[in-house]
C-alpha cells in the first residue's frame, strides 16, 4: 500500500505533534511506502522520519498560500500518477479538487466560516488576512466536496460542513485529536497547586491562558475579566499568559489594555514555552482560564485535561464536545459571566479538586495519537478496498 501525504501546509502546536506521530508509525508498518509532499521549510520538523521515505519538495508552497494551492491542484496531481500512489493523505484542510487516487482530507480548522473570526483580520497584513481566510474556506469546502473521504476533529465541525456544504454523511468521519502521553504521564499535585514551589509561580497561585496571541483569541476580554476578579475578591492570584504574538497592531492593542487597567504587575506575558515548561505551567496553575470562541477541538484543552488543570472555558463551538463535563463555561462575549466563572473556581478549593479529576477522566476518554493514526490508516484501506 503506498500512502502519499501532503504536508505543504503549515502545521502548528499539537497538529505538528500529531503528523511526527503517523509518520513515525507508518514508518514501523512493513507493508507501507510513503511518499512525503512537503516544503522546504518543514524540514525541521521531518527529517528525522523521513530516511525511508521519498520526500518531493514544492517551492511554490513556500511563497504563500496562492502558490501552495496552484502547486497542489495542478502540480501534485500529476506526481501522484507518476509516484503510482494508492491514496492520497491532506492533513492540511485542502487536497486537490481533480485527484487521479483515492484522497482524505483532514478538517482541522474552523475559523474561515465564521464572520466573527474573519471581521478580527485585516484585508492586508503579513500574517493571515481576510483575502487567505476566504480563499482557504472556499477550497477546504471544494476539496471537501470532492474527496473519498473527509476525517473531522469534532461532531461539531462534521455537522456544520453537512448542514452548510452538504457534504455527504456516509464520507464523513469524527476522530478527535489525540492525547499526548507527555502531558498525561505524571499525577497533578494538588499540593502543587496550592502553592507548591515552580519557577513560573514563585510560591504564589496563578491563573493560566495558553494562547496564540491572535486576534480572535479573545484575550482581551480575558483581560477585562481578570480585572473584575481581582477588584471583587481580592485574590493575589496572577494572571499567567503563554503563548507567542505576531500581530503587532494586537499585542500593542493588549499592552494598552494591560496599562489602563492598571494590571501590570497582575499579568505575565510569558511569549512561547518549551513543551516542558508548559507542562509545569498546567501542573501547577490554580486553573486554565480558555476564552477563545472559535475552536474545533483544541488542543489546549486536550493538554490541560491530560495534566488534571481545572478549566473555565468558552461555551461555543466544539468546545463544549472537547471538554463536556470537566469545565465550567461561560459566554465569550460577557466579561462579567466569565469573571463570575473564574472567581467561582479559583476560590473554591472542593470545586477545583473536583474539576481536576474531571479533566483527567475527560482526557483518558479520548485516543492517544497511535490510535488516531490507526483509526486514519484504516479510513484510507477501506478506501482502497472498496
Amino acid at each position: 500500500m503506498k500512502i502519499a501525504i501532503d504536508i505543504t501546509h503549515s502545521p502548528s502546536g499539537g497538529a505538528v505533534t500529531q503528523i511526527l506521530k503517523m509518520l513515525e508509525v507508518f514508518n514501523q508498518i512493513d507493508e507501507l511506502e510513503i511518499v512525503i509532499y512537503s516544503k522546504k521549510s518543514n524540514n525541521n520538523l521531518i527529517s528525522h522520519l523521513t530516511a525511508n521515505n521519498r520526500v518531493i519538495l514544492s517551492k511554490l508552497s513556500d511563497l504563500s498560500i496562492i502558490g501552495r494551492i496552484l502547486w497542489g491542484q495542478l502540480l501534485l496531481p500529476f506526481y501522484l500518477m507518476r509516484e503510482n500512489v494508492d491514496v492520497l493523505f491532506c492533513p492540511g484542510n485542502i487536497g486537490p479538487i481533480f485527484s487521479p487516487v483515492k484522497t482524505v482530507i483532514w478538517i482541522g480548522t474552523i475559523g474561515p466560516f465564521f464572520k466573527d473570526f474573519i471581521k478580527n483580520f485585516f484585508w492586508i497584513s503579513k500574517g493571515q488576512n481576510k483575502t487567505k481566510l476566504y480563499i482557504n474556506r472556499f477550497f477546504m469546502v471544494l476539496s471537501s466536496f470532492k474527496a473519498d473521504a473527509v476525517i473531522f476533529e469534532s461532531q461539531f465541525t462534521k455537522e456544520l460542513f453537512i448542514n452548510r456544504y452538504n457534504i455527504k454523511e456516509k464520507k464523513s468521519h469524527v476522530i478527535n485529536i489525540g492525547f499526548d502521553e507527555y502531558f498525561a504521564d505524571n499525577y497533578r499535585m494538588i499540593s502543587n497547586a496550592n502553592g507548591g514551589t515552580s519557577k513560573f509561580n514563585n510560591n504564589s497561585k496563578y491563573i493560566l491562558c495558553v494562547s496564540h496571541l491572535y486576534p480572535y483569541k479573545n484575550i482581551i476580554r480575558l483581560l477585562i475579566a481578570y480585572k473584575k476578579v481581582i477588584d471583587t475578591s481580592k485574590t493575589s492570584a496572577k494572571l499567567i499568559i503563554a503563548g507567542n504574538g505576531g500581530y503587532k497592531h494586537y499585542d500593542n492593542k493588549i499592552n494598552r489594555c494591560i496599562n489602563d487597567l492598571k494590571i501590570n504587575n497582575n499579568v505575565v506575558l510569558l511569549g512561547g514555552v518549551s513543551k516542558k515548561n508548559l507542562k509545569e505551567l498546567y501542573l501547577n496553575a490554580y486553573l486554565l482560564a480558555f476564552p477563545s470562541p472559535f475552536e474545533n477541538f483544541a488542543y489546549t484543552l486536550v493538554e490541560a485535561m491530560s495534566c488534571g488543570t481545572p478549566i473555565v472555558c468558552s461555551n461555543t463551538t466544539a468546545i463544549p464536545e472537547t471538554c463536556k463535563n470537566s469545565a465550567l463555561y461561560f459566554d465569550p462575549y460577557d466579561t462579567f459571566d466569565m469573571a463570575e466563572k473564574i472567581s467561582l473556581l479559583l476560590e473554591n478549593d472542593i470545586l477545583r479538586e473536583e474539576m481536576s479529576k474531571k479533566s483527567i477522566q475527560r482526557a483518558r476518554e479520548l485516543p492517544d495519537y497511535n490510535q488516531v493514526t490507526f483509526r486514519t490508516l484504516n479510513i484510507m484501506k477501506e478506501l482502497i478496498n472498496a
